[in-house]
């Protein structure tokens, strides 16, 4: 069984529960400070350039906030926590200033209740979960009354404060994260990056040793730049390869040749876009000196479904670990159950759209289509832990058996697990991307890409 070191590691992140939050008071000072301002201009001018071809808008004064902040944050790194903090209220003020109000008040209260469980519980699901609904429900012809509801935030509220308490519970606060001002505490709430793609980071993603990762932030921001030309060049040249005009009629008329197009291409689309704006998130991370590790680790070149998810959304995988597989055991015991519980649990959780939002119900697209697909993902994945232990039992020896290569690398066999593992994934997303066909329709969509029909 992994251990929390392999997992934090694994996601970018140092052993936060052994490293105390030492900021390196010459970090600014061992750049120039044109440097520093260059470095500073290129990623927030990236960001202005870059994000809306992804789908992330920032305004002006959100922009200059986070370029201040930045700044600040490399020249008094003493209060970087502080500062980071501030700057992030600030910039989801710029976006929406009666939320970021609310937000702030909301985080001090789990501050307060942070050593607790019932009070932690009891505050989300008055003011994460239950205000924001009723207010919907009960004065509907009043949108002055919700519109203000920031949807995104309060999903983020809800699991950063999900993976504190477990965190806490099993003991892997990193000792900085108890000792924390109530400002530095928030950053885990008030990240920049938030107010443009809400992730959830663990304690030891933040709380954790600092520095300014120049390299990082030029791969980052190549990341960004290859990602957002795929997706508008699949955009120009492909757009009518899209789930989006693809309805009975026209379905009946294509060929496999065509429909395997649309498949393939949404597909690759939905991955560069994905992966684009979670790297746009950790990419000003990094500028704020957190070294995080892109969320999507070359996902499109994984050679089995374990693989796949390995390097599929690692933050989200990491939360779910915490939450739900560790907790149930585990590869101890039980761990096929343990495996689809956390796939179905990422569809009822994270991805149904009910937790955060201000709907009571939710409609057959978020529960159905969602447990779904995560269902069949997870039986991907089980069997495969299944064929890997058979082979293993048989092929390898003990000492090999207790280590699994996971380092990309070319040969014959990696590649033909490449294309069935990504033929599979693109397949499976059929079932969650093909909304203009009716549910039992997309599994003959899938069904006539394999010749089955």
């Amino acid at each position: 069984m992994k251990t929390w070191r392999e997992i934090e590691d694994g996601g970018g992140a140092t052993p936060a529960a052994e490293v105390a939050v030492s900021p390196s008071l010459n970090a600014a000072r061992a750049i120039p400070s044109l440097a520093l301002l260059a470095v500073v201009a290129s990623t927030i001018g990236a960001v202005a350039t870059l994000g809306p071809l992804l789908g992330i808008r920032a305004s002006s004064p959100t922009l200059a906030l986070l370029a201040l902040g930045a700044l600040a944050v490399h020249l008094t790194p003493e209060r970087a926590f502080e500062i980071t903090a501030l700057t992030g209220l600030l910039a989801l003020a710029a976006t929406n200033r009666p939320y970021a109000l609310y937000h702030v008040g909301l985080v001090g209260l789990l501050f307060l209740a942070r050593n607790g469980t019932w009070a932690l519980a009891g505050l989300l699901g008055l003011l994460a979960i239950w205000l924001p609904k009723h207010l919907f429900a009960s004065h509907y012809h009043q949108p002055a009354l919700y519109a203000w509801i920031n949807e995104p935030s309060l999903v983020l509220t809800l699991f950063v404060t999900a993976c504190w308490w477990r965190t806490r519970r099993d003991g892997r606060l990193p000792p900085a994260a108890t000792t924390a001002s109530p400002l530095a505490w928030a950053v885990m709430y008030l990240f920049p990056g938030h107010a443009l793609n809400p992730m959830v980071f663990s304690p030891g993603d933040v709380f954790r040793a600092r520095r300014l990762d120049v390299r990082g932030i030029g791969a980052g921001l190549f990341l960004v730049a290859v990602k957002a030309a795929v997706h508008t060049a699949l955009g120009r040249f492909f757009g009518q390869a899209s789930y989006a005009g693809l309805d009975l009629p026209r379905m009946a008329t294509l060929t496999r040749a065509e429909l395997w197009g649309i498949v393939s291409i949404s597909y690759l689309d939905l991955v560069v876009t994905l992966s684009g704006t979670s790297d746009i998130a950790i990419l000003l991370a990094r500028l704020y000196g957190w070294p995080m590790a892109s969320p999507f680790r070359y996902a499109l070149l994984a050679w089995n479904p374990v693989e796949l998810w390995r390097r599929w959304g690692i933050y989200n995988r990491k939360l779910l670990l915490t939450l739900v597989y560790f907790p149930l055991g585990g590869n101890q015991r039980h761990r096929i159950r343990n495996v689809l519980a956390t796939f179905l649990a990422s569809a009822l959780l994270l991805h149904t759209g009910w937790f955060g939002s201000k709907y009571w119900a939710i409609g057959l697209g978020g529960w159905r289509d969602q447990t779904v697909y995560f269902l069949v993902q997870g039986l991907l994945v089980c069997a495969c832990l299944w064929y890997r232990d058979l082979r293993q039992r048989r092929d390898l020896s003990p000492d090999r058996r207790a280590s699994a290569d996971h380092t990309l690398r070319w040969s014959w066999s990696r590649a033909g697990g490449t294309v069935a593992t990504q033929v599979a994934s693109a397949l499976a997303h059929v079932i969650i991307l093909a909304h203009a066909l009716p549910f039992a329709t997309r599994f003959q969509l899938i069904a006539r890409c394999l010749a089955l029909r």
